[in-house]
């Protein structure tokens, strides 16, 4: 029995030893550097960020929304760092010695990193191909927290791009731009102080509790740090050749522009009219419902924050036109063409429909003057008939625009 419970054990004990030889390969790649690709000593497949890491400037989280807190750090000796590859996180680490060392090849790519288990995303930046894989973190003063508000909230406007403070190292680099803050803020702290406070700090202060509108304090209309864009319209398509009622999509492209709202114009009259065609704030054309003679509109897209600049546009209006049995003015058959194809064309519009007559009523009588089909197929009577026959076709699109020609039926 002691035998028996001797082998059990035993049994246990390889299954347990078993169990955790296939667990560790696990529990390195958890508590180790992780990594996607095999893993590397070669410095040139490693990355290590370090610097500045307590005087850097974390976003903490409050009701009232992100708000950035100075000589905090973001990050501390054992916390997990994570490394994204185009928004997916692909590896993680500790921070060691005060750096971070990834493996895995990730030099050259554009990378981001995020620190313990918030979304506070703290670089965005390309690793440079001659590099030796190391990255120094920038220090952060109230001015660079101010300025990189001032850029997301200017960049949304189109006045700048993040883009545009990209130094070699793919960092973002507000030296510049905390330069010219300094001396527009400085005015505002004795004219405006209940917006912006007395000093940086104040406004910092502000920031952090919510107690100012960034997106209006922060506006290029409140704040000129960045030079006046350079506005451009374009308006799209160039022009259209349009027959009575028919429309026409316009979209307009603007650059340099905070507000992109127009106003449209048909001929300079805000919306058209009845006798020009008309638009709606959408840019939608629609022709006019009478077109007597070859004419063109303009169309102007006016920009509603700087009514100066605007972008046109030409519509070609085409009276539409219609011809029956090739502009001859009588059709002669036999009693033996029982049925004849009248020929016609339609120009001017892109509707070609017409509606066929025969003696003034709609497909005509085959016991009287014969059948016409919408198609302008006629056929004769089964006697010829006694009166005058005339054919005659009117536009489905244009009412107003017809052709006739006389039928004559001999022996």
């Amino acid at each position: 029995m002691n035998n028996f419970k001797t082998g059990k054990k035993l049994r246990l004990y390889s299954l347990s030893f078993f169990l955790l030889m296939l667990l560790m390969p696990a529990v390195s790649l958890l508590t180790g550097c992780g990594g996607a690709g095999e893993e590397s000593d070669n410095p040139d497949d490693m990355i290590t960020i370090e610097g500045s890491i307590a005087q850097s400037v974390a976003p903490v989280f409050s009701p009232a929304g992100p708000a950035y807190t100075l000589n905090r750090s973001i990050a501390v000796e054992g916390d997990m760092v994570f490394l994204f590859l185009n928004g997916a996180s692909v590896t993680s680490t500790q921070i060691k010695g005060g750096k971070y060392k990834f493996f895995g090849g990730y030099k050259g790519r554009k990378l981001s990193l995020k620190f313990g288990l918030t979304k506070n995303e703290v670089y965005v930046g390309v690793v440079d191909g001659s590099a030796t894989g190391t990255i120094t973190l920038p220090a952060f003063n109230e001015y660079h927290v101010i300025a990189k508000k001032v850029i997301e909230v200017q960049a949304a406007e189109g006045r700048t791009s993040p883009d545009n403070f990209l130094v070699s190292n793919g960092r973002l680099d507000l030296s510049a731009t905390v330069a010219i803050l300094k001396d527009v803020l400085s005015p505002k702290y004795l004219a405006e102080p209940d917006i912006y406070g007395n000093s940086v700090s104040d406004l910092l202060a502000k920031v952090n509790n919510g107690n100012i509108d960034v997106s209006s304090a922060f506006s290029y209309k409140k704040l000129s740090v960045f030079p006046e864009p350079q506005k451009s319209m374009v308006i799209s398509p160039a022009g259209y050749s349009l027959g009575v009622r028919e429309q026409g999509q316009f979209t307009v492209s603007m650059s340099g522009f905070s507000n992109k709202s127009v106003v449209y114009k048909v001929n300079d009259m805000i919306g058209g009219s009845s006798l020009t065609g008309t638009i709606n704030s959408s840019g939608l054309y629609t022709a006019p419902g009478v077109i007597d003679s070859q004419t063109a509109v303009t169309i102007t897209a006016q920009s509603v924050e700087d009514p100066s600049k605007q972008a046109t546009a030409l519509v070609s209006l085409t009276p539409l036109s219609i011809v029956i049995n090739s502009g001859k003015p009588s059709i002669t058959l036999t009693k033996l063409d029982k049925d004849y194809n009248v020929p016609y064309a339609v120009s001017g519009h892109n509707d070609k429909r017409l509606r066929w007559y025969v003696n003034d009523i709609e497909y005509g009588n085959i016991l009287t003057v014969g059948y016409i089909s919408s198609g302008g197929r006629y056929s004769q009577p089964s006697k010829i008939p006694s009166v005058k026959i005339v054919i005659k076709a009117i536009s489905v699109a244009d009412a107003t625009k017809s052709a006739s020609c006389e039928l004559i039926i001999t022996e």
